[in-house]
This record gives structure tokens, sequence and C-alpha cells, in this order.
């Protein structure tokens, strides 16, 4: 399945970059399409196989054959062991960074920001000192970390961040941030999966602000508190921060200049990304088998045969 996930990645990685090259806010949905098919692809090669010939070289293929089929599983398997053990240390890196917050005060605001978006699943607000940006982590204890100067914020500000953070939780974008992290490990070998991972991040902030303003929040409050929390990109491990990702200058313009047209984009690019992930699974590629050449039979004589066609003349 290397060859497939190879074709497949550089192929939606480049109908991805079409796409937001017209439009940089489009919904990720497209972007967490291919990232689920890249894991589920070796799944996907059980289906049955149409078997594809293709000429080769049978000196060059039977030299060589043997030596990747005993290569490239090793290579992977160290690769996918060395990624996984950084992504463990991330992991307690995080729970570490996670020690150092404090649990917030009570804050009507933040009630009043669930009510908002209806959201019933149990959010913590903790204080962290290290931070000058609110970030949002965890999949299923989410929680909301402020730095430790929210105060000298004003209320149109901080309900803004509450607000951003809230709807990363309620689109579940830290789930599908940790899917596009796992199929990252196991495509480590593949610099396509790491761009669309990033590509998916990028998009998950535009996405969040479309998200909370189609919900009634004020374009300009909102790009005014942007401005004022984008002191720093920084985000921990596992995390998504509200001011990380995308350049700011680019957010604003997408809040000044937004569009939705983009559904029949969305389900084509989809459907299209589908049927090729599916195409390339049910294909098998089988080198050409030449067939064997003839050998000239061997004439056998007998002693009899031999004396009768013997030059009865021979030279001296």
């Amino acid at each position: 399945m290397l060859l497939p996930s190879l074709i497949f990645s550089l192929l939606t990685a480049l109908a991805t970059w079409v796409v937001i090259r017209r439009n940089p806010a489009i919904d990720p949905k497209v972007t967490v399409t291919v990232l689920t098919l890249l894991l589920i692809l070796p799944l996907l090669t059980f289906l049955p196989k149409h078997v594809i010939t293709v000429a080769t070289s049978a000196t060059t293929t039977s030299s060589t054959s043997h030596i990747p089929s005993l290569l490239l599983p090793v290579i992977w398997l160290g690769g996918f062991l060395i990624f996984s053990l950084r992504a463990l240390n991330d992991l307690f890196s995080f729970q570490r960074w996670h020690q150092q917050s404090s649990p917030a005060p009570q804050l009507d605001l933040f009630q009043e920001t669930l009510s908002q978006l209806n959201i019933a699943t149990t959010v913590q607000l903790r204080i962290h000192p290290d931070l000058n940006s609110p970030v949002v982590a965890g999949i299923l204890k989410p929680t909301i970390y402020l730095p430790s100067n929210y105060r000298t914020w004003s209320g149109d500000t901080l309900k803004m961040a509450l607000l951003h953070e809230l709807g990363h939780v309620q689109r579940k974008d830290l789930w599908a941030a940790a899917l596009a992290q796992l199929t990252c490990l196991f495509h480590w070998f593949n610099p396509a999966v790491w761009w669309l991972r990033r590509t998916f991040l990028t998009q998950c902030e535009y996405a969040c602000d479309a998200h909370l303003l189609n919900r009634g929040a004020d374009p300009k409050t909102y790009a005014h508190a942007l401005c004022d929390v984008a002191q720093t990109a920084s985000a921990p491990p596992l995390a998504l921060a509200m001011a990380g990702h995308v350049p700011l200058r680019e957010r604003i313009l997408f809040l000044s200049n937004r569009s939705n047209r983009q559904s029949l984009l969305l389900i084509s690019t989809i459907l299209l990304t589908a049927t090729s992930a599916i195409a390339l699974s049910v294909v098998r590629f089988v080198p050409q088998q030449n067939a064997p050449e003839k050998v000239a039979p061997i004439e056998v004589f007998t002693e009899a045969e031999l004396r009768f066609t013997a030059n009865p003349f021979p030279a001296d």
C-alpha cells in the first residue's frame, strides 16, 4: 500500500491546495475526509482487486524485487516507533504543562457563553501563567486555558475568546486534530500528509470563526478581540490556540469579506477524493511475465545413422 498511499496523498494534496487557493477559509471537511481515507487505506486492500499488467524488465524484477519487500516494513516500523515515542513525549509534556495551571474563579460570562452555544458537555476553565492567548485542549475532558492577564481584557474580548474556544469544542476540532496526528504517525514518511495536517489546523481556525459569526457574533467585535489576544501564536502540544496557525491579517480579511458559496465544491471534492482512494485500492499492478525463450530440440542420432551420414573421405 506504499505506492497507492503516496499517489493518493499527492493527488489530494494538490486538489486541496487548488481549493484553498480559491477560498482559504473553506470548511475543512475535505481535509478531514482525506486524512480519514489515508488512515483506513490499509483496510481497503481487502476489496476485490482488478489486476493490471505492467511491462517491466524480467532481469531487474527478479534481482531486486525481494530486497524492498524485506527492507520497507522494517524502515516503516522504525519510523513509526520514533514518531510514536515523540507523540508520547508530547502527551507527557502536556500533562506537566497542565499541572502548572490552576482552576479559574467562577465566571458568569463563561456560563453565558455555554448557554449561547447550547453546549451540554462539561468544559473546565483554568488559568495558566505562561500563556498570552487562550487555548483549548483535552478530547475526553475539554479544558479552556486562559492567560493570567485575562482580567485586563474588556468584557467583549473575553466573551469572544471564550466563544472561540468553545466553538472548537462544539465542532469536535480536537477529535479531528487527533485523527490528523494519528494519520501522520502511520504515514510519517509522506510529506504530503504532514502538509495536509497543517492545512487542516489552519482551516479549523477559519471554520471556527465562521461558526461563531453564523451564530450571531458581531464581526467587528470579534476582529477586535483577535487583535487583543494575538500577542503570541504559541500553543502546547495537543492544544488549539485562538491566535495560532493563521496570520492575523488573513483572518481579519475573512471576517470582513466572507463567502459561503462552497457547498457544491465541497461535495464534488469529497466525492472525487473517495472515488480515487477506492480506485487505487482495488487496482493491483502486476509485472508482465515474459514468455520463456524456445530452445531448439536436441537431435539424438543412433550409431547407424551416424555411420550413414558420416563423411567417407575425411580430410587428413
